[in-house]
């Protein structure tokens, strides 16, 4: 059944990177997942949540911002099947909780073809019950003092492939990312414009990729970034959505939603 599970991953992943920026899967040709990371606890990063789709193939990282709303890519909140979020576990074949979902919101501006504002929001049916496995992130732009610069360490989560083989983690995964200049990034990714919405972190041997998107890029439990499909599995820059800029938006999102 798991190894069902990780070739439809697999397959579906790989129709989901068509932008002419993306290395699909097969050109990655080593380590692939939290690349250069380690297994954490819930308790670590009680923040983090997995999109299911059919409610049990991890498709992509998400974070709690609030008890009914759940922070991810627009990518990632667009999935064409339909899915559950879970939350409260490390692991994804055991003790999770899933939850329906109501309403996915997407940015108005987002464009697959930039990568522009790429954030959506997931409005859950029931609330989460937050405790020490449990319980939602700070948003950087929230009043929090919190400072980012080039060369910042930050930390990245995920259940992303982590071998050759393109297998799913089966445990969370958390790794540090320095965090570059848009410039240096751009010579990197081919014809890739950042934006002020974006941002973006070096490859040094550790990095997001396959099946990490929608998570959080953080840094003492605030979260200062988004991971984009534009991750680099350690071979190039990732970029991310700066929480920063479109934090507004989030924030008035769950306003309306509430």
């Amino acid at each position: 059944m798991i190894s069902t599970k990780v070739f439809l991953f697999f397959v579906l992943t790989s129709c989901a990177y068509g932008h002419k920026n993306i290395k699909s899967p097969e050109q990655h040709d080593h380590n692939v997942g939290i690349v250069g990371g380690h297994e954490i606890s819930i308790e670590q990063a009680p923040f983090m949540a997995s999109i299911r789709a059919f409610g049990y193939m991890h498709w992509c990282g998400a974070s709690i911002i609030h008890e009914r709303f759940i922070l991810t890519s627009a990518q990632c909140a667009k999935l064409s099947l339909p899915f559950q979020v879970v939350v409260g576990t490390d692991k994804l074949i055991e003790g999770e909780e899933k939850y329906d979902v109501e309403k996915i919101i997407t940015h108005e501006m987002y464009s697959n073809e930039t990568g522009d504002y790429d954030v959506g929001i997931v409005k859950l049916q029931r609330p989460l019950t937050f405790g020490p496995t449990v319980s939602k992130v700070f948003l950087k732009g929230n009043g929090n003092l919190v400072k980012v610069k080039v060369g910042t360490m930050l930390n990245v989560t995920g259940w992303g492939f982590k071998d050759p083989e393109y297998e799913t983690s089966t445990t969370l995964q958390q790794t540090t990312v320095p965090v570059a200049s848009n410039k240096v990034c751009e010579r990197f990714i081919k014809d890739l414009k950042l934006t002020k919405r974006m941002m973006c972190t070096n490859a040094n041997g550790k990095d997001p990729c396959v099946g990490d998107a929608g998570g959080p890029l953080t840094l003492n439990n605030v979260q200062i970034g988004i991971i984009t499909k534009e991750s680099g599995c350690a071979q190039f820059p990732s970029v991310y959505t700066r929480v920063r800029s479109v934090h507004r938006w989030i924030k008035k999102t769950i306003s309306n939603e509430k």
